[in-house]
């Protein structure tokens, strides 16, 4: 068996215990880890995501402080993700912050395409990502059902809308405050889950205007073995358009109002990109025998 260095991370934190948790294994370049087993070592974590790091230059002793082209993966209890915002910035957290990576960019090879990071002083980590502007729908009801679930309730004024790339869905009803969303407690029924199956629904937005934010959301995704992601970066590639149409503006102070709750600097870069920022902190540092 060989040994591989792994962090837990709380992202979108600035002190312990808040945010989000993501854990990060460094793969070495000549000891890959297969599908599987990086699959059964997220199911094993049991949080959100497990992210995977491997240079992809500079290879050998001190790889990791040395290189900037990674490849990155993440995956959930059940499944890999396409995109992740938390665990790309606990993965950057790990590189420049306990590793020393002097790199003023990190570029990391996903399924998204190439992501970079950057630090933006005050200890805050920049990421870019593609935008996904999300798509008003026509209300199903399957739609309907689901957004009724995760709102406690579906009403004229509700807007559904669904990102083409990720295939979030995002709710917003005007008459919910962001207290209102920060107290619900959807449970996602069989029937719910079906109904986001047959839309090939990936995870739910809930989001409202905030009252000492710019705005506020809330994010499920049991359809990839997550009943509710705590803060959720890649649902900001989502947010970020969408809030920009109704509040006449580009960048943003956000808040994801879990009961781990998690704040981000939001803002969209004006080449069908935004750029993601927040702090993150490392929780524990060991080794994991695979």
């Amino acid at each position: 068996m060989a040994e591989y260095r792994i962090f837990t991370v709380d992202a979108f934190a600035s002190k312990l215990f808040g945010g989000n948790q993501a854990a990060v294994v460094l793969a070495a370049s000549d000891r890959p880890i297969s599908d599987s087993t990086m699959q059964a070592l997220a199911a094993e974590m049991n949080i959100s995501e497990t992210a995977f790091l491997t240079p992809l230059e500079n290879q050998g002793e001190g790889e990791f402080c040395k290189a900037a082209r990674f490849s990155l993966r993440w995956f959930t209890p059940t499944v890999e993700a396409d995109l992740c915002g938390h665990a790309t910035l606990a993965a950057a957290q790990v590189l420049i912050h306990e590793l020393q990576n002097k790199h003023s960019e990190l570029h990391f090879e996903t399924l998204s395409g190439v992501l970079s990071v950057r630090p933006a002083g005050d200890g805050k980590l920049d990421m870019t990502f593609p935008a996904d502007s999300p798509k008003l729908a026509e209300v199903s009801d399957d739609l309907r059902l689901i957004a009724a679930c995760v709102a406690g309730r579906y009403s004229p004024t509700t807007e559904i809308a669904v990102s083409p790339a990720l295939r979030y869905m995002l709710v917003h009803d005007p008459t919910l405050t962001d207290g209102d969303i920060a107290a619900l407690a959807p449970r996602i029924t069989p029937d719910v889950f079906a109904a986001g199956q047959r839309e090939h629904i990936q995870g739910v937005i809930i989001t409202a205007r905030g009252s000492d934010r710019d705005f506020k959301s809330r994010f499920f995704a049991p359809w990839c073995g997550i009943d509710e992601d705590p803060v959720t970066g890649s649902a900001h590639t989502v947010l970020a358009p969408f809030w920009a149409d109704r509040l006449g503006k580009s960048t943003f102070v956000a808040q994801q109002c879990s009961p781990r709750c998690g704040e981000l600097d939001v803002a969209l870069a004006g080449d069908g990109r935004v750029v993601v920022s927040g702090r993150a902190v490392v929780v524990i540092r060991g080794t994991v025998a695979l």
